[in-house]
């Protein structure tokens, strides 16, 4: 489930910009947009702009006449023509070339465009998305990015947070893929330990959705037992989290990495004892609220979690 409001988007005839992380789910957000329409739904297409050769631009978007150029054996169809008043998602716009940029620009202004080789001249009645994990801003600095288009694209844009920004939807993904590949692998009676549910939300997902899918794939179809534990996690997880492990004790000294694993024990200790309730636990080990709360954000210690199961525990022994 989305998060984003995207609803005021559905029906916009204009074009629109998804900015995201990879791995964020820009693709998913287009193609939302376009279902949810209730204009420009004869067709969706995507054109994978990181994947086409520079000199074959021109005639995969405005398409190309036969012997328009060596090879050009037929006549070709383009994607801009191909959608009619469809929906046309262009994903990775920062990878186009100055000079495919300056014809895009045309596009977007002008709504028209001439097959290559070709002399008539045809009206685009369709609509664009565009995506980028790119710093469009950036990239207009450094000159490898046309202004006059960053601000054309710049008037109905979509920001994707990563998913280690957004704990709610983490949580949520987890419990969806995590659902979905029992069901695919029929492990349905197959648990993720406290453990491994602490590492996956506390986990910085470079990959971001598709990291998270993967990695949840892997856990299910690889584990043996019912009680999947962080054994299971694949070995790129495992390699990453080591290297960011070992890259912020090379920032300490080893006085301050015992201490600091000392004081992560003794608190999640602490807080186990007394349920995860934060207030009881900070007047026990007397530390202000706040004190522990940012402790708890420092090791990553979920206490709402802790709460929940406390709570489960003492509900099963009143039953």
């Amino acid at each position: 489930m989305n998060t984003l409001n995207l609803y005021k988007y559905y029906n916009l005839d204009s074009p629109i910009l998804i900015n995201g992380e990879s791995g964020t789910g820009k693709s998913s957000i287009a193609n939302e947009i376009y279902s949810q329409s209730s204009i420009n739904r004869t067709k969706f297409l995507t054109m994978h702009l990181a994947s086409i050769k520079e000199e074959l631009f021109e005639s995969e978007l405005f398409g190309h006449r036969k012997g328009a150029f060596t090879g050009a054996i037929e006549n070709k169809i383009g994607y801009l023509e191909a959608i009619g008043d469809g929906t046309l998602f262009m994903d990775e716009i920062g990878e186009l070339s100055l000079e495919a940029q300056k014809k895009l620009l045309y596009i977007l202004e002008e709504k028209v465009f001439v097959p290559v080789g070709g002399t008539s001249t045809k009206i685009f009645k369709g609509r664009l998305i565009f995506a980028t994990n790119k710093n469009l801003a950036e990239l207009v600095k450094i000159g490898t990015f046309r202004e006059d288009l960053y601000y054309r694209l710049l008037i109905f844009q979509i920001t994707i947070p990563p998913l280690r920004e957004n704990v709610f939807q983490l949580r949520q993904k987890i419990n969806h893929f995590f659902n979905l590949f029992k069901n695919k692998y029929q492990k349905n009676s197959s648990e993720l330990t406290i453990e491994l549910e602490e590492f996956l939300e506390g986990y910085n997902w470079p990959g971001n959705i598709r990291e998270l899918k993967n990695c949840l794939e892997s856990i299910v179809a690889m584990s043996e037992s019912v009680q999947i534990g962080v054994e299971c996690l694949p070995l790129w997880i495992t390699e990453k989290n080591n290297e960011e492990n070992i890259k912020k004790m090379n920032g300490n000294s080893y006085y301050s990495q015992a201490m600091d694993q000392y004081e992560e024990y003794y608190l999640r200790q602490m807080l186990l004892k007394y349920g995860g309730r934060v207030n009881e636990t900070a007047r026990q080990i007397q530390i202000s609220k706040v004190n522990l709360i940012n402790k708890a954000k420092k090791y990553q210690i979920n206490t709402l979690k802790m709460r929940v199961n406390d709570s489960l525990k003492m509900n099963k022994i009143a039953a």
